[in-house]
């Protein structure tokens, strides 16, 4: 597997953010095993937060946007994607 990266956000970039959908990172190399959730931001796969359970992470992605595409779960390819990686 492909070393993961973290992205951190700074203020005016999360102010940006239309969107987030989830991401379990069990496995990824670089991932923290103890907060395996993660939101990304759906326009670029950024790193906005983790969580140790699907459901928070659900809620914090549905905050972003609130959208029907919200929270969407996306598997490793569709993260490479949005990071503009594949």
């Amino acid at each position: 597997m492909k070393d993961f990266k973290d992205k951190k956000l700074g203020d005016d970039q999360l102010e940006e953010v239309t969107g987030g959908v989830i991401f379990n990172a069990s496995g990824i190399i670089g991932s923290d095993p103890n907060m395996p959730w993660e939101v990304l931001d759906n326009r670029n796969g950024n790193v906005l937060c983790r969580f140790n359970n699907k459901a928070d992470a659900e809620r914090q992605a549905k905050s972003y946007g609130g959208g029907a595409m919200d929270s969407l779960e996306v598997d490793w390819n569709q993260v490479l994607k949005l990071r503009g990686q594949a």
